[in-house]
């Protein structure tokens, strides 16, 4: 996976349908957090990341985007 996006691409790949809002929902805590990177990352790798240096970042984290 990319390690350097633009906000753009973030929103892009990272955005929430609300389904999958509705699905995080049932997470509790900061697990929902997690839940949801890990998630997303899942659906554009179709495999889970192995280090967490393979999670995206930029000037704008996941976090901004999912909160």
């Amino acid at each position: 996976m990319k390690r350097n996006w633009e906000l753009e691409e973030l929103i892009e790949h990272f955005t929430l349908t609300p389904d999958e809002m509705k699905l995080i929902q049932t997470k509790r805590g900061d697990s929902k957090l997690g839940f949801a990177v890990l998630f997303k990352f899942f659906q554009y790798e179709a495999r889970f990341p192995y280090y967490k240096n393979e999670l995206p970042r930029s000037g704008s984290t996941p976090k901004s985007v999912l909160a």
